[in-house]
């Protein structure tokens, strides 16, 4: 239930996220688009601007080209000539002006003018009007004149065209530096809103990293620190185990011994020196099925069918300590063949002159007890044995649990978070292109967000390398030991591998992939060695492992797994044990101080 629970909190949490991450994406979006679209309109607007100067040149050059006209016509020069180009300029020149003034779809001229260059049209309307109507009255002349042209004709009107000709060319140019004015002006408005536009998305990027990572992150360096502590309580129960195993033994020998104090003994016999027997009484008679006349004179637990001679001969031979009393428990056979135990004690009695003369053996008959225990015996190895399966069953599960969390928290991590930094990373990177000019705050960011990416694989490749999903136990390694020479490229690292083709099980695969990760990753971090070792073969009947370092070494014993004020510090052998131990395989380590460290591991394919 507390799992479901915390599943359920977790995908409410990466919803959440989730959600934050769309609303800042969709205010980046809307800025974005915003910002494309004054771009947009400040292009249409300077390629409209660009067109009027350019008409509003071609108008000065038809001014031109017409007063050059008229003065060719007034002096007879080239008639037809001059006529022909007096008469195109005019009509060119008339709808370039109202094109260029009113604007014209054909000539692609704007519709609209400011008010202050409608004002400048203004001024220069009288004197073009002045020249069109005089260049208009010169079209009437030689349009009607049958004859050769007089100057006289035309010599009043080419005056009127000009006077007013450096008039409208001072007009057209104060018109032109207008619009380049206001061309200006707009590209400045243009850039203060882009500023203000990139201002809003950092502040966005920074509320992303405050609001959504950085929390992420947090939630994530929770979730890892479970898991770790997951695992420290599995071993703390495993401990606690262990000690009620060592409690439950004591109190077996607690009640063995109280038994033995309840149990007194109810079977007499009295013997010689030499342990033959002179009287028995009659329960041991019954017990062994023999007669008082066929007992007297026999050695004391003499039908021992065949087997070694009891152990009670010993104490009564031994010179020194035959005059003390000695206690055991005794297994012989009756006369049907029968076997029986008895608590046997043994007395000596001696004379008054201090002489043993005999011995007083006490019996209990304890062979219902003794088979009992070798029934209990039989049952507590049996619940041993599978409270072990049990306990191999639970840890199998916990570690399979944590191997499936991992790659479901990987699995989040990397089509979550890392799709979403990598989107984000390139949106700052567009940002950062369209600005132009490099921004500090901007490159910081971008610096910041390149790091977290590479975190966030890192964490992935540790919670659970692909690798291993999808090329198998082989490559996995040469990924991990590739990665290790990254890290630190001072260690020679020799990866030596012979491994058969023959598919190996998952849990095979990723117990061996663990055991060498967390071994790589000790000597990285404790063993200060300039040279590892890794040989990997599975030819045989067995895959077998070894890593071997040329470091500091260090002093291990195998009980130092089970100290309490080592648990945390063994935390990462005892895991490799387990998971070797979990495939019914070996796991040892032989180390010395100054002589290297060197893990190997056996496990039946």
């Amino acid at each position: 239930m507390n799992e479901l629970t915390l599943k359920s909190a977790d995908r409410k949490l990466f919803s959440h996220f989730t959600i934050r991450y769309g609303i800042a994406l969709t205010f980046i979006a809307v800025l974005s688009i915003v910002s494309q679209v004054r771009i947009q309109q400040h292009l249409s607007r300077s390629m409209d601007d660009s067109h009027v100067i350019n008409f509003a040149a071609k108008l000065r050059t038809y001014s031109q080209t017409l007063c050059k006209a008229a003065l060719l016509l007034e002096n007879n020069y080239d008639y037809e000539s001059s006529r022909k180009e007096f008469v195109n300029t005019l009509k060119q020149w008339e709808k370039a002006q109202e094109g260029v003034q009113a604007g014209s779809k054909f000539l692609n001229l704007p519709k609209e003018n400011m008010e202050e260059i409608q004002e400048m049209f203004n001024l220069i309307s009288r004197p073009r009007q002045e020249m069109m109507t005089a260049a208009e009255q010169i079209f009437s002349i030689l349009d009607t004149a049958s004859g050769p042209l007089r100057p006289e004709q035309i010599n009043p009107y080419v005056k009127i065209i000009l006077a007013n000709e450096q008039s409208y060319l001072l007009g057209m140019d104060l018109i032109v530096f207008d619009y380049d004015r206001f061309s200006r002006e707009r590209i400045e408005t243009l850039k203060e809103i882009d500023y203000l536009i990139l201002g809003l998305v950092l502040l966005t990027l920074v509320l992303e990293a405050a609001f959504i990572f950085y929390p992420l992150a947090v939630h994530i360096k929770k979730v890892v620190v479970g898991l770790l502590s997951s695992e420290e309580r599995s071993k703390r129960l495993s401990d606690k185990l262990q000690d009620a195993n060592e409690r439950m033994e004591k109190s077996y020998n607690e009640l063995r011994e109280v038994n033995f104090a309840l149990d007194k003994a109810t079977y007499l016999v009295k013997t010689d020196p030499e342990g033959k027997i002179i009287y028995a009484n009659d329960k041991y008679c019954y017990l062994t099925k023999y007669t008082m006349s066929q007992l007297r004179g026999k050695p004391v637990f003499y039908n021992n069918m065949g087997g070694k001679e009891s152990v009670i001969y010993d104490h009564m031979r031994d010179v020194q300590k035959q005059a003390e009393v000695w206690q055991d428990e005794i297994f012989d056979y009756a006369s049907d063949g029968t076997g029986f135990w008895l608590d046997v004690t043994l007395i000596p009695v001696f004379d008054n002159s201090g002489n043993l003369y005999q011995y007083l053996v006490i019996g209990n008959d304890i062979t219902r007890r003794k088979n009992t225990e070798k029934e209990n015996k039989m049952l507590t190895e049996e619940k041993i044995r599978r409270h072990g399966i049990e306990q191999k069953i639970k840890s199998y599960a916990i570690i399979n649990g944590q191997e499936k969390e991992r790659k479901r928290i990987a699995a989040e991590i990397h089509d979550g978070i890392g799709q979403m930094l990598t989107s984000l990373r390139m949106k700052l990177e567009q940002i950062e292109d369209r600005a132009g000019t490099p921004d500090p705050e901007v490159m910081m960011v971008n610096s910041m967000l390149a790091k977290l990416i590479t975190e966030t694989r890192r964490i992935c490749s540790d919670l659970l390398p692909s690798v291993l999903e999808d090329f198998g136990l082989q490559s996995a390694i040469e990924d991990l030991v590739k990665t290790c020479k990254d890290t630190d490229r001072k260690v020679e690292f020799l990866l030596d591998t012979n491994l058969r083709q023959a598919p190996l099980s998952r849990e095979l695969e990723i117990s061996v992939y663990r055991i060498v990760q967390e071994g790589l990753n000790n000597v990285i971090k404790h063993a200060q060695a300039s040279k590892v070792e890794i040989y990997i073969d599975n030819s045989g009947d067995y895959l077998n492992l070894m890593v071997k370092d040329n470091g500091k070494g260090f002093y291990f014993d195998s009980h130092q797994l089970h100290l309490k004020n080592l648990v945390r510090k063994m935390n990462g052998i005892r895991g490799m044990k387990e998971r070797a131990e979990l495939l019914s395989g070996t796991f040892n380590i032989n180390a010395e101080p100054g002589k290297g460290t060197i893990l190997q591991t056996e496990i039946p394919l």
